[in-house]
């Protein structure tokens, strides 16, 4: 158990250190009046549990961080005793740059293909153990993202993705 708990806490340090900090009850910032309005924001950007569950096929992921940024679900993958850090996340980036998003993925070494979802434009990058969805609106982003090390035990990656992408698009747009 107390490895479990570790695992998490590792993962929120990590999502906090990309993500950025906030204290409690601090309003997100909002965008300059001129700027065209962005997403709606809801929890986990309107992705359930059970979104993620049907995504997948099973329950081999574990809700482990929610915050105002987004949320991560925790691949029930171990090394021995330790989590493998693997899963699917969704953020929300508040006045992001697309061009810095799609620099960061290719020097991932990722491919990337440009898309449009709902009439939002973005692009997905992808590689044999992970695919992210990438969409833009008004001065927001929001990424879907699953990173695995054993993709043959999960359907496609970017059709995971995808799905939640589209879901989600629904429910924020």
């Amino acid at each position: 158990m107390a490895s479990r708990h570790l695992k998490i806490w590792a993962v929120a340090a990590c999502v906090a250190a990309l993500a950025g900090c906030g204290s409690a009850g601090e309003e997100p910032a909002q965008p300059p009046s001129s700027t065209a309005a962005g997403f709606n924001s809801v929890d986990c950007n309107g992705i359930t549990d059970a979104d993620i569950a049907a995504a997948v096929g099973s329950a081999k992921f574990t809700k482990a961080v929610v915050s105002d940024a987004g949320c991560f679900w925790q691949e029930d993958t171990l090394f021995g005793t330790v989590g493998a850090g693997m899963g699917i996340s969704t953020w929300w980036y508040r006045g992001s740059d697309m061009d810095t998003e799609r620099k960061l993925e290719q020097q991932a070494g990722r491919t990337l293909t440009e898309l449009s979802l709902d009439g939002n434009k973005g692009f997905k990058a992808y590689d044999g153990n992970a695919c992210s969805y990438y969409v833009a609106k008004g001065e927001d982003v929001i990424t879907w993202s699953i990173q695995t090390i054993n993709p043959a035990s999960l359907p496609d990656l970017c059709a995971i993705t995808e799905q939640l992408a589209e879901l989600s698009q629904e429910r924020v747009n």
